[in-house]
């Protein structure tokens, strides 16, 4: 199924502008609608139609008239007709007002593209990585994330450090992408001084790759959102577009 409805959270402030761009080309790519959402202030909407015009893309702007408190429960609601989520990575001093990305990624149901603060990213899914460990989130975000590559050029399964007790299924799973036409490939990866989270990056950085796909793992508790430690460091710590789902 391909790609048809895009929403994506503007910032009143220049740090959308990069967001707003990959998403456009992903709007373009795949003949999908704009669904922008944020505070209820001109200057955000303004950000979003003007990208709007200069791309020609069809889209619609949906304001919250609450609070930033209530902004990820309004993102998340909106999502639910989305096929595909754009969030950018909070940072405190860029004047982003989203600083709960996590909330929408384990509340909303659908896969979530989160674009870093910092870098200008052209197009994703030429080059991917996905973060395998044959769990129920990495399962959701491998078949998500498939309307993404159908210009992949090549697609790595990398699990790291894996039980050799367990089976996780990974040569399924690149046989499974090699009959979708990927050139897929399977890699493992031993922990050596490193977090799980920085083997991630630091193979990216080897391959080259615009797109990691992984799944979000925690729980929201008494309205209280707990991460796993690997998805909570990557987010902070994320130098390419991540494909996450819960």
């Amino acid at each position: 199924m391909s790609i048809k409805d895009i929403l994506i959270h503007v910032d009143p402030a220049p740090v959308s502008d990069g967001r707003l761009h990959l998403a456009a080309d992903l709007a373009r790519r795949y003949g999908a609608h704009m669904i922008g959402v944020g505070l209820g202030d001109t200057t955000a909407e303004g950000i979003f139609r003007t990208t709007l015009h200069g791309e020609n893309l069809a889209g619609e702007w949906r304001p919250t008239t609450g609070t930033e408190e209530s902004l990820a429960s309004f993102v998340t609601c909106h999502a639910r007709a989305a096929d595909l989520v754009v969030l950018g990575q909070y940072a405190s001093d860029l004047g982003m007002v989203l600083d709960s990305p996590e909330d929408v990624i384990l509340a909303c149901g659908r896969p979530v593209l989160m674009v870093p603060c910092a870098g200008h990213f052209e197009r994703v899914g030429v080059t991917v990585l996905i973060a395998w460990n044959g769990g129920r989130e990495s399962m959701r975000a491998l078949h998500d994330t498939l309307p993404l590559l159908t210009m992949a050029a090549g697609v790595t399964v990398l699990s790291v450090d894996p039980d050799p007790d367990e089976d996780w299924g990974t040569d399924d799973v690149v046989q499974h992408l090699v009959r979708h036409g990927l050139n897929a490939k399977a890699e493992t990866q031993s922990l050596i001084d490193l977090t799980p989270s920085e083997a991630v990056l630091s193979r990216t950085a080897d391959l080259g790759a615009d797109l990691i796909v992984m799944g979000a793992y925690g729980h929201s508790w008494m309205r209280e959102v707990i991460l796993g430690g690997m998805t909570q460091e990557i987010l902070s710590t994320m130098t390419v577009p991540i494909l996450m789902a819960h």
